[in-house]
């Protein structure tokens, strides 16, 4: 709020005269070029990364600036009629400045170099690892050209078993179709069967009834017919005869769990 530059001190000494009529100024002149350099030999002194060549040459160099710059304010007052200040406080924030330029330059340059250190290293470890995989590739080459003759003769073997097994499944598709007819005749047969079955066992059913009605009188005259009678129809013979054998067939059955 003090500072000479701009309006703000200006504005500030008419809203407070007091600070005019009550207050003593101390008017600091220019400082020397020895003091100049004094203090920045004292800022700049111990500088990390800075070569001692370089370290000598920058108090010389920062009071040249400082010199230079004034010089040219005085230019700009004569010329344009306008004041620039350069004041000790400016060298002091230019020696800060300066330090603090250069650590982040600093920190900058470390982390590339840190980055770039990291590359060459993975570099590194790729190379080596290359070469261990061509030295491996290098060795496996016969076992590799070896598996490719198998592979071929496979590969032959392959070719003549599969058209063994296209003949082999070109007489099975024959035969399959010889089968297929003969399972066609087969069913046909069977539904013919099955139909005559159909109609035989309502006269089974019937017969079976019959039998139940008999006794032991029409047994023994059937037994007493030497031959058939006149007239009597085929189908009542073979009835007959079926009808024995079933009551034939039903004694042993009881024999057989009397046995038993």
């Amino acid at each position: 709020s003090f500072s000479p530059v701009g309006d703000a001190f200006r504005e500030r000494l008419r809203k407070f005269p007091s600070l005019v009529n009550c207050t003593t100024i101390d008017w600091f002149t220019a400082w020397p070029r020895d003091a100049l350099e004094t203090v920045a030999t004292s800022f700049l002194a111990g500088l990390p990364g800075a070569d001692d060549k370089v370290a000598k040459a920058l108090p010389k160099l920062c009071v040249k600036f400082h010199v230079d710059v004034k010089d040219l304010s005085a230019r700009f007052l004569a010329e344009q009629k306008r004041h620039y200040y350069v004041t000790p406080t400016s060298y002091l924030e230019l020696l800060g400045s300066y330090g603090k330029l250069l650590a982040k330059r600093q920190d900058e340059v470390m982390t590339a170099k840190k980055r770039y250190e990291v590359g060459l290293d993975k570099l590194a470890t790729t190379e080596s690892s290359v070469a261990s995989m061509q030295e491996e590739l290098i060795a496996l080459q016969p076992q590799l050209e070896e598996s490719t003759k198998q592979t071929e003769a496979a590969m032959v073997v392959i070719e003549r078993e599969t058209a063994e097994a296209d003949k082999v499944k070109k007489v099975v598709s024959q035969e399959e179709a010889v089968a297929s007819a003969e399972a066609a005749k087969v069913q046909a047969i069977k539904d013919e069967c099955e139909a005559d079955l159909a109609e035989a066992l309502p006269a089974l059913k019937e017969a079976i009834r019959a039998l139940d009605t008999l006794t032991k009188n029409d047994i023994t005259e059937v037994k007493g017919m030497k031959s058939p009678p006149n007239g009597a129809p085929i189908y009542y013979l073979i009835l007959v005869a079926h009808l024995v054998c079933h009551m034939r067939h039903q004694c042993l059955l009881n024999n057989q769990v009397t046995s038993d």
